[in-house]
């Protein structure tokens, strides 16, 4: 936008400012005049408000109008027309929505910055926004994205490979970072980027030909995903346990509310549910989800299907099942800073959640 704003606006205000200069100019040399003599000659004529001459003109002088007339009325139509133009297109509020809207990533914490969103990125917005987590989409061209998702996504336009676009994702306190780009050539140098910036990050990114999955490791992907083996693996899964897989589909498209398999981290400061028992806390009763598994924190080993005895420690992992609405309203009993809907964000800098880089 701010391209936008540079090219649209700057190139006939230089035009303007270049045939003012010429108008004072030339009727300090042609003229002799004084500089707000010459200035108030050429704003009149310019503007041709008609007030009559400051002096007497010589022939030179009137000769030197008429051009001046002629030229300058032929820019100043055509710099009204482009500020005309720019307001009547819509390009200011764009510029307003955009500064808005990078004040709103600025205070993101733990968030998600997914590059390129056609492809498998399409599927992976779609689930970012079903799911309400937190998120950036940084894309060269943002036109089918504010079809797809008018409101829910927040965004850049701009080429992700580029240290300083990422930087606007504020990539310093994103938790992941998901590479989607439509080759492997520029997906190789999105983790190069941002693995360079935060050494830290998740990456995960698409790849396309299986000889170059070492390479995205080597750089430092921390996952990769091959469509045609992902795709491989669902067709055997159709054979093998068709049920299962309806299960997962039913779950993934249901439209009248959002069911997921989601991991929740149990912060390890300042946590009211560490040191109890699952039965203590009542855990279904309050959350209203099922525990499937938790990754211990002690031993790094799953617990699959814990019992009421199992005791929460601070860093464990809880891999649950059920409504979006009831992960979040989980992860707030623990303590995450997440705003309910209808909530206005506030305008100081969100607090990271729950173990998650500040």
């Amino acid at each position: 936008m701010l391209d936008i704003l540079r090219h649209r606006l700057l190139f006939p205000i230089v035009l303007l400012s270049l045939v003012l200069s010429m108008g004072v100019a030339g009727y300090m040399i042609v003229e002799k005049w004084k500089f707000l003599d010459a200035l108030f000659m050429t704003v009149i004529s310019l503007t041709t408000v008609g007030y009559g001459e400051t002096n007497p003109l010589t022939t030179k002088g009137r000769l030197f109008t008429m051009f001046l007339l002629i030229s300058g009325m032929g820019v100043l139509a055509y710099g009204i027309g482009t500020v005309t133009a720019f307001f009547v297109e819509g390009h200011l509020s764009d510029l307003l929505r955009g500064r808005q809207m990078q004040k709103r990533i600025q205070r993101l914490r733990g968030h998600i910055i997914l590059c390129g969103y056609e492809g498998e990125g399409h599927y992976v917005l779609d689930e970012l926004v079903k799911t309400k987590t937190p998120h950036v989409v940084i894309a060269k061209n943002l036109a089918r994205l504010k079809e797809l998702f008018p409101s829910e996504a927040l965004y850049i336009e701009g080429d992700s490979t580029k240290e300083h676009v990422l930087a606007l994702g504020n990539i310093e306190h994103a938790k992941c970072l998901i590479s989607a780009m439509p080759t492997d050539h520029e997906n190789l140098l999105v983790v190069l980027s941002a693995r360079g910036m935060v050494p830290g990050i998740r990456i995960i990114c698409c790849v396309y030909d299986r000889e170059n999955l070492h390479k995205f490791q080597r750089v430092g992907a921390n996952a990769t995903v091959m469509g045609t083996f992902i795709g491989g693996l669902r067709m055997a899964s159709e054979a093998i346990r068709p049920t299962v897989v309806s299960f997962l589909d039913q779950m993934l498209r249901q439209l009248d509310k959002t069911i997921r398999i989601e991991e929740v981290i149990v912060p390890e400061e300042n946590c009211p549910w560490a040191g109890k028992a699952l039965r203590e806390i009542a855990f279904p009763e309050r959350t209203g989800l099922v525990i499937i598994a938790i990754k211990s924190a002690r031993t790094m080993r799953y617990v699959y299907n814990p019992r009421g005895d199992y005791v929460v420690e601070g860093g464990d992992v809880m891999i649950v099942i059920g409504e979006t609405s009831q992960t979040l309203e989980m992860k707030r009993m623990l303590g995450y800073d997440i705003p309910r809907d209808g909530e206005e964000e506030s305008e100081e800098k969100t607090p990271a959640a729950p173990g998650e880089r500040a």
